[in-house]
């Protein structure tokens, strides 16, 4: 009786020993911040908890689609507006910010174009249809040989006339190739129709036409000199 009580004991002792050597490390405090950082912190706090202490913590890259799902776009009629531009701006190798320009667009939503003088009628696209355009062009100007551009529009002037749900809007544009860019390859106003759903903004349609030698954007339009 005493021998088992002696090595049930040194048994005993051995287990608690091993356990105290894998104790789990101390809590990790997260910082508080916004949606994203925090959802980032807590992926790499779990890898941390869940692998060896001489791990090395992971890297944890968010896709550019999972933040602007976060932005609050339709949050102001200023704040879809900013979205709109941002998400149609793009650099020589990338394309606009699809996912985000459907987050502003209600589903039946739509693009009008200026009409090309060979068209009959104008053009009517929705957000998938205007993507089918621009790469279309895209295609088009790498088969001539031709390197790809950047595209980055602005907002230069605004008049806006909102009624409850509804607002309408005058938004005069310029565009160029790259922000550096000292003068833009053209102007125009962009027509912008918006309603609110009781919670946020949606755009309902975006007609718009450019800038001419025939067709120059009146005074009214165009910013206050100063």
């Amino acid at each position: 009786m005493t021998s088992r009580l002696f090595f049930g004991a040194v048994l005993g002792f051995l287990l608690r020993s091993a356990a105290g050597a894998q104790a789990p490390p101390p809590p990790v405090n997260l910082p508080v911040g916004g949606i994203v950082d925090r959802g980032i912190e807590v992926l790499v706090a779990t890898a941390r908890v869940s692998g060896a202490a001489s791990d090395p913590a992971p890297t944890v890259t968010p896709r550019p689609s999972a933040i602007s799902s976060l932005r609050p776009d339709g949050s102001s009629v200023d704040a879809i507006v900013a979205a709109l531009y941002e998400s149609v701006s793009h650099g020589p190798e990338y394309e606009p910010n699809w996912e985000r320009m459907r987050g502003i667009f209600l589903p039946v939503g739509m693009l009008i174009p200026p009409k090309r003088p060979q068209e009959d009628i104008f053009t009517v696209l929705d957000v998938d249809g205007f993507q089918d355009r621009v790469r279309k062009n895209a295609a088009a100007t790498k088969q001539k040989g031709e390197a790809p551009s950047g595209f980055f529009e602005r907002e230069i002037s605004r008049r806006q006339d909102c009624f409850g749900n509804v607002c309408q809007i005058f938004s005069t544009y310029e565009s160029r190739h790259a922000p550096s860019d000292e003068t833009p390859f053209v102007r125009g106003i962009n027509s912008i129709q918006l309603v609110r759903d009781g919670r946020r903004w949606w755009i309902a349609s975006v007609v718009w036409d450019t800038e001419r030698t025939d067709n120059p954007i009146p005074p009214p339009y165009l910013p206050e000199k100063k």
